[in-house]
């Protein structure tokens, strides 16, 4: 099939899915019809307010009356809260009902949680949070020993929650429970990362010296990494020179990806300084730094951050136009995709052209397809292909137009695999036509998974 007549066909039968799908949450119309862009804009925590809470907000937590206001001050049952209408009174009222509750009951509210027997559901995750905060306050002992009874996935984030609560109140008894050899979970390398980072967060906040020398007496390098990166963390939005610094400091093994997270987050601030910090590394860390400080920069400023990146040598240029246009994508597809393609062919190009046109495809596929089908062939076409199979058939849920565009990539491989993937997905959803297909075209019916479509 000739790529103009692929195009074509794609956009119709995308398109004629977005009506449908729009016909069906609410007959088509705007679904913001009738919303004042002009209401109030004051809730709290906005910046545009300064903090500050909407007047009429106010006006009626005023208006509620002494006898409601008391009600919020005495803990209540957990399904008497539960049952409150209003959420902000919920979420007080559950928040003291947390702070007085005896901590010899929290396991067995937990457990009830656990179950699944109970009715909280949209709040039952942050209920179980508020509630091993408080027990890893109260009793760590009895909060760690819990997790010999969950399942392991769920055992490591229960196990970080109490830990966080536990450090930041006696951070030398958090250290001692991720060093006692009998404690099993910092045997996992990425779980001793990620205990070793939560202690180090919380410590930073009360004694940032003494939580770097503790980071920097850990033998095991991923423990390390891990407290290093929170205590960098805590430092980074407020004073990234500083992080910057104690970076630099460090042993060169535990800070590669340090300097990435520092001028990615830098870049955010002061792109110019992240920048001009990133190309005063040295050789071996400024790649990776400068195309981290470049991916924070066009999080805020794209345009601004693909002209610097214009103005590189040629040859210099390819390593860094991935990271910027799959971050430009996320925002500004279309302007992600016309800035992509006017650079020369390489492998960070390529690379990213999957996920910009993904992107695009989400939003404005009709677009996407028009423009990519006037592009070049080569890879970054191929790759370009694969994304927009991969919308058409998971965010579409059109498998059978995902199959056409898979089947005209030139890379063998490439076309294997999305041809696979796509109509292993057609197989699913209509195995008569999905076979069919694949009898007239030759390609063999990927077998399913067991577990696979349900």
């Amino acid at each position: 099939m000739n790529r103009v007549l692929l195009v074509t066909i794609f956009a119709l039968v995308v398109s004629l899915g977005i009506n449908a799908w729009q016909l069906s949450q609410g007959g088509g119309g705007d679904r913001n019809a009738g919303i004042s862009t002009n209401g109030p804009k004051g809730r709290e925590g906005d910046s545009r307010t300064g903090g500050r809470l909407d007047p009429a907000y106010l006006e009626a937590r005023r208006g509620r009356g002494s006898a409601d206001e008391a009600k919020l001050e005495t803990p209540k049952t957990l399904s008497e809260i539960l049952a409150m209408r209003d959420p902000l009174d919920r979420y007080e009222a559950l928040l003291a009902f947390v702070r007085h509750l005896p901590s010899d009951q929290i396991g067995e509210i937990l457990k009830e949680l656990r179950s699944g027997s109970s009715k909280l559901d949209g709040e039952a995750r942050l209920i179980a949070h508020l509630l091993l905060t408080r027990w890893g306050q109260a009793d760590p002992d009895a909060a760690f020993a819990s997790l010999g009874n969950v399942s392991a996935k769920r055992g490591s984030g229960d196990a970080i929650t109490i830990l966080a609560a536990l450090a930041a109140s006696d951070p030398a008894r958090a250290v001692a429970w991720l060093s006692d050899p009998e404690n099993g979970l910092p045997q996992q390398a990425w779980m001793g990362h990620m205990l070793a980072r939560t202690i180090a967060e919380e410590w930073a906040r009360q004694d940032p010296d003494a939580a770097l020398a503790w980071a920097a007496g850990l033998s095991d390098g991923e423990q390390r990494s891990g407290a290093y990166a929170g205590i960098i963390g805590n430092l980074l939005e407020s004073n990234p020179e500083q992080a910057a610094a104690i970076v630099l400091a460090l042993d060169p093994t535990d800070r590669p990806k340090l300097l990435g997270d520092i001028a990615e987050t830098w870049a955010r601030q002061a792109p110019e300084a992240a920048v001009a910090w990133a190309n005063s590394l040295n050789a071996t860390e400024r790649a990776e730094a400068l195309s981290n400080a470049l991916g924070g920069w066009a999080a805020t400023a794209p345009a601004e951050a693909a002209a610097y990146v214009d103005g590189f040598p040629a040859e210099e240029r390819g390593e860094h136009v991935g990271r910027l246009a799959r971050t430009w994508a996320q925002e500004a597809p279309a302007e992600a995709a016309a800035w992509l393609g006017t650079q020369a062919e390489s492998e960070g190009r390529a690379d990213a052209m999957g996920h910009v046109m993904w992107n695009w495809t989400n939003v404005d596929p009709e677009a996407a397809a028009d423009w990519l089908g006037e592009q070049p062939a080569g890879p970054s076409y191929d790759n370009g292909v694969a994304g927009l199979a991969k919308a058409a058939t998971s965010t579409f849920d059109d498998p059978e137009t995902g199959v056409g565009w898979a089947s005209t990539i030139e890379n063998e491989q490439l076309r294997t695999t999305m041809t696979q993937h796509t109509l292993g997905r057609w197989m699913r959803q209509d195995p008569a036509a999905a076979q069919a297909w694949a009898g007239q075209n030759g390609v063999e019916v990927p077998v399913a998974r067991p577990g696979e479509g349900k």
